[in-house]
């Protein structure tokens, strides 16, 4: 990053900071997404362009949100601020339960390929061993440290550019209009909902938008820079996705397309032959499995954050010698591994749309917490008046309403589990405060020492 550079040989402008955002848009999740919607069918497009809209205007109010308040700790700390420890506590707990929930899918998904090379693992028994196998060996390395873990991440990063973007751009040339559009609706349900859960589904290709805005002072002139930005680098995203999806959507047959475990390879097998599926299985394998350390690492970060506030047990902040909690992810993984087992499933693309659709309900409720509290914040700065403020009130609104729908459109299985991980957080909350209270500690001003 500090090797891009505009005016300033320190700081970042409009290109580089784009640059940043596509790239932390664009995870390898990407990979089943074109099975999910290819079920859903050509009405997608709706909830692509639904789903983009949603995502600008929410990452604009975090943009605007990071300057007001710059500090660590993101949208957790934002809800924190403007509704106190109880919903900071909440958010934490829903936000690291979506990180962690994601890195199943990315699991679900990679297994999905290998699949390609090893059809037994299409049996959900020999599948789900492997994603857990798999898994521990990626908490042995991460237990080495983020520099160790993340020393591959450019070249995963370049493997599901090579794959995403050589099959959306190359793609044209073999796209069939009429194969795309055999299917309109093809949920058996009314148009609305489709479109509901197309840019529920769609919503997994942006999960992450607020990494991207950055802090202030690696950027210059941060008030236009990083809205402008963080608007460019989701609109290359959603060129790159949409762009991608809609070509295999034309590529693969639909029947074959809505089973399929590796869309991307299957369409590149209809383009350029077995050799060339198999090339962009393989790529496809090591962009998924490539960034799972490092995640795991990440992951890890929101529940450290809240042990050394008090709000988290202790061991989530206890790290060995690489300065890595390794008792957190032993804790998330046997947790990842749980969902593994409960999720299991002969379709692999069923299994991560199960998987997909409850980290999507765990990190909307955080969004939705965020969103609100850039009006407060706002307010209690004295920016409440002006054409500033009603823009900015504008996309709470348009990011409320999509954050609503996308919810819907999670189901109601994703619903109820949501609902229970939400209540659950009530006597966990009363738990911690009984505990900081022994201590002699208010629960009123923790957030405040954080």
């Amino acid at each position: 990053m500090g090797k891009v550079s505009s005016a300033s040989a320190t700081k970042m402008g409009v290109v580089a900071l784009t640059l940043v955002t596509a790239s932390n848009m664009m995870g390898s999740g990407v990979f089943m997404l074109p099975t999910n919607l290819a079920g859903v069918g050509y009405i997608s497009l709706w909830g692509w362009l639904f789903t983009i809209i949603g995502v600008i205007a929410i990452a604009l109010v975090f943009a605007k949100t990071s300057l007001l308040t710059p500090r660590n700790g993101g949208i957790v700390a934002y809800a924190s601020d403007a509704f106190g420890p109880f919903i900071g506590f909440q958010t934490t707990v829903c936000y690291w339960i979506s990180a962690w929930v994601g890195n199943v899918a990315l699991l679900v998904a990679g297994i999905g390929y290998l699949s390609y090379f090893f059809p037994e693992l299409k049996n959900p028994l020999y599948g789900c061993i492997a994603a857990i196998v798999i898994l521990w060996g990626f908490i042995a390395l991460a237990s080495l440290g983020a520099r160790a873990a993340g020393r591959a991440q450019s070249f995963t990063a370049s493997c599901m550019l090579l794959v995403v973007l050589g099959i959306g751009v190359v793609g044209w040339f073999w796209f069939d209009p009429k194969m795309f559009s055999a299917v309109y609706n093809g949920t058996g349900k009314s148009d609305t909902s489709a479109i509901i859960t197309a840019a529920s589904i769609a919503l997994w290709g942006f999960l992450g938008v607020e990494s991207a805005v950055v802090s202030t002072g690696q950027v210059n002139n941060p008030e236009k820079t990083v809205p402008q930005a963080t608007v460019y680098g989701l609109l290359i995203a959603s060129v790159c996705y949409v762009g991608s999806c809609s070509v295999i959507m034309g590529l693969v047959p639909h029947e074959e397309l809505v089973n399929s475990a590796a869309p991307f390879a299957d369409a590149a097998r209809y383009m350029f032959g077995e050799t060339a599926g198999n090339i962009a299985s393989a790529l496809s394998i090591i962009a998924c499995f490539g960034s799972i350390s490092g995640w795991l690492i990440l992951q890890s970060e929101g529940p450290r954050a809240g042990a050394q506030q008090g709000l988290f047990p202790q061991f989530f902040a206890d790290t060995n010698k690489h300065d890595v909690p390794m008792k957190s992810l032993i804790f998330t993984g046997v947790l990842m591994s749980v969902v593994l087992l409960l999720t299991a499933s002969p379709n692999l693309a069923q299994q991560f749309q199960v998987v997909i659709l409850m980290s999507v309900f765990a990190s909307l409720l955080p969004y939705m917490y965020a969103l609100i509290s850039l009006p407060i914040i706002m307010v209690s700065k004295k920016q409440n008046r002006g054409p500033t403020f009603m823009f900015y009130s504008v996309m709470v609104v348009i990011g409320m309403i999509y954050s609503i729908f996308a919810l819907l459109g999670a189901g109601s299985d994703s619903m109820f589990w949501g609902i229970v991980m939400m209540m659950i957080t009530i006597p966990l909350f009363c738990f911690v405060a009984v505990g900081k209270n022994k201590k002699g500690q208010d629960i009123l001003y923790l957030d405040k020492k954080a």
